[in-house]
């Protein structure tokens, strides 16, 4: 562990997926994303989450 954290072997592949994640809206965490196109950013109550699944679901949206 100390030999990765010391080199840079992953930091390409970091900074990627860091810039995908911003550029999806994701400033927080816990960040949720849901078919790969549904947000519920930083943490939220079982409610929030129950309303968004209904509402996608409701939209035709398939909640997998």
């Amino acid at each position: 562990m100390r030999e990765i954290l010391a080199s840079d072997d992953y930091a390409d592949e970091v900074r990627e997926r860091e810039q995908f994640y911003l550029s999806q809206g994701i400033h927080s965490v816990p960040a949720v994303i849901i078919n790969d196109r549904h947000l519920i950013s930083g943490g939220q109550p079982a409610e929030v989450f129950e309303q968004a699944l209904r509402q996608i679901a409701a939209e035709g949206g398939v909640v997998v």
